[in-house]
């Protein structure tokens, strides 16, 4: 098996038979490089957003990183759906759900 998705299982497999109610990092797995390294993690609806860290960086600093970049997604998520919908209102005038459903070539 790829050493990559050996990795991607061990490490899901650590983060995801914890807690709701335990903190957010935790040492490596074999693979990831033991005590030496640190998992530092997000659990939001069904995603795990993950950070394989050495000791030396800060768990709080990372966690803080991890909430900016889904800050920033959510706002570019939001910006290209509002540009996605002006243009599909202009194609459709007044696009609504069954425009999408019934001119799906023309999306």
């Amino acid at each position: 098996e790829d050493t990559q998705q050996q990795i991607i299982r061990e490490t899901f497999h650590l983060v995801s038979k914890r807690d709701e109610n335990v903190c957010n990092f935790l040492e490596g797995g074999l693979l990831i490089g033991g005590s030496d390294n640190k998992l530092i993690y997000r659990h939001y609806a069904t995603l795990y957003f993950v950070f394989c860290v050495d000791s030396s960086e800060s768990e709080l600093g990372i966690l803080d990183l991890i909430q900016f970049l889904l800050n920033l997604d959510l706002w570019l998520f939001v910006s290209s759906s509002q540009v996605f919908v002006e243009t599909l209102d202009k194609c459709f005038e007044n696009v609504c759900e069954l425009d999408l459903i019934f001119h799906v070539d023309k999306v």
